[in-house]
């Protein structure tokens, strides 16, 4: 508590031999933390269709209310299990007790949280072009943006929708760097794996430039996780991977959160890696993470959006392994993915 977290993260790469700054996706994710009022904010990225509404629509594309609804509402074709109907009682903001969260509630309030900007798209009547305009920008008289003629839109207006597109840090690129991903698997881990006694610490992405002489890999990790522990007990680190739908965790992925991972001082840190893909993981990286592991050493945890959807990590799973499955720290974590996809009790899929 004595310094900023950020700050505090990088005496602690520095203890392990590397520069850390944060990476470009770690800024938009940081800006998009901020925007949602902090990590539990995330909560909205939970429900498939939402995270399906950011990927559908570019920077410059947009979009009105009515598709907005029918993606956050509908089954999602890439995993026809997940349903909108389990998360109706999913809390993203205050709202009366025993009310039902609906798509047209999740919408308003990413609105309101500036993710998405209002406006109406006006054509041109000069150069023939559609172009989008934002409300606070929005006449009855307009220049166009493409061609700068000034033209009456009145009657364009008039009957008209609004539609909508992405602002601020959701506006950089298709994907946004990957930051709703890891801004997800951050709020997952807040709430899980939280101490009762110790605040954890809960930081995106880290460019790693390693110190002359050390050999280290020149990386970085999508997330950096530290969970304080009382007194003999060494405190928790978590690094790592996080990937969007149609990512895939490789070779150097592994290597390189291998050496990150061995360059902690061991008389001061347990450190664990952690990949987490918002889509099964295959047998090739099943096999790969494995790796990491040793015969009296378990650091991976592997997690997928089966357990980063639900308010509690491993509820999809129980099930599956025939108890109740709880976590509340990195070691659970690590110990519930060898069971999970190591020993062969469950399946990974």
């Amino acid at each position: 508590r004595a310094m900023p977290v950020g700050d505090l993260a990088e005496r602690i790469f520095d203890l392990s031999g590397f520069a850390a700054k944060p990476s470009p996706a770690g800024l938009i994710t940081r800006q998009l933390i901020s925007r949602l009022g902090g990590v539990d904010g995330a909560r909205p990225f939970k429900i498939p269709g939402v995270r399906r509404l950011i990927r559908t629509y570019g920077p410059r594309e947009s979009f009105t209310r009515r598709a907005a609804l029918q993606l956050i509402g509908k089954r999602d074709p890439d995993n026809p299990s997940a349903n909108f109907a389990d998360y109706t009682d999913l809390y993203i903001e205050p709202r009366t007790h025993g009310t039902k969260l609906t798509p047209d509630m999740v919408f308003a309030h990413l609105v309101a949280k500036n993710l998405f900007r209002i406006g109406s798209e006006l054509t041109c009547p000069s150069c023939k072009l559609a172009s989008w305009i934002p409300l606070d920008q929005l006449r009855q008289r307009n220049v166009c943006e493409l061609c700068g003629a000034e033209y009456d839109a009145t009657r364009q207006l008039v009957g008209s929708e609004y539609r909508y597109r992405r602002t601020g840090v959701l506006g950089i690129e298709r994907n946004a760097q990957g930051a709703v991903p890891v801004a997800l698997l951050l709020q997952q881990l807040s709430i899980n794996v939280q101490s009762l006694f110790h605040e954890g610490v809960y930081l995106p992405s880290f460019d790693l430039a390693p110190k002359p002489g050390t050999g280290l890999p020149v990386c970085e990790t999508d997330f950096f996780v530290v969970l304080p522990r009382t007194y003999p007990d060494l405190a928790q680190v978590i690094i790592g991977e996080c990937k969007d739908r149609g990512g895939a965790i490789d070779a150097n992925d592994v290597d390189h959160m291998r050496r990150v991972a061995d360059a902690f001082p061991k008389n001061r840190f347990d450190t664990y890696i952690l990949f987490a893909k918002l889509a099964i993981f295959s047998d090739e990286e099943v096999a790969l993470a494995k790796t990491l592991n040793g015969p009296y050493q378990q650091r991976v945890i592997l997690l997928t959006d089966r357990e980063l959807e639900p308010y509690h990590l491993y509820e999809r799973v129980e099930a599956r392994l025939g108890r109740h499955v709880y976590a509340s720290s990195a070691e659970d974590l690590a110990g519930i993915t060898s069971e999970l996809y190591f020993m062969g009790k469950a399946s990974g899929a």
